[in-house]
């Protein structure tokens, strides 16, 4: 997958989710900002898309040296002009139980979406 981590085969081209730590989520925001723009912009050609980060949001001005208004200013950034949410999951066994519940609510969605498509 050129990017993003995560989709499923239903949901290939269609929907995508980036997982980060809190300090490649820290490095993306700052140093890696140019780079991380370009994966948001590709992430972009997707419907459905999710920024899922293994940790707390405190946590990157805490132990990164982030200021928090840089912090909150990306994430708001990326919800509003890419409609990316970016989800704190606490823990990496948070987040991957995250990322599975996004999945398969959007795999829902889409033959929710297909079955009506289909009776129209």
């Amino acid at each position: 997958m050129a990017e993003g981590d995560y989709t499923t085969e239903m949901l290939q081209g269609i929907a995508v989710i980036e997982r980060k730590s809190i300090s490649d989520f820290a490095s993306s925001i700052t140093h890696g900002r140019e780079r991380f723009d370009d994966e948001v912009r590709r992430l972009m050609a997707y419907r459905w898309r999710a920024i899922v980060v293994e940790g707390e949001i405190g946590e990157v001005w805490r132990n990164h040296a982030v200021h928090p208004h840089s912090v909150i200013g990306s994430v708001a950034s990326f919800f509003a002009r890419a409609d990316l949410p970016c989800l704190f999951a606490g823990t990496p066994a948070a987040g991957g139980r995250l990322i599975a519940g996004i999945l398969r609510r959007w795999e829902e969605r889409l033959i929710a979406e297909t079955a009506t498509e289909a009776a129209a």
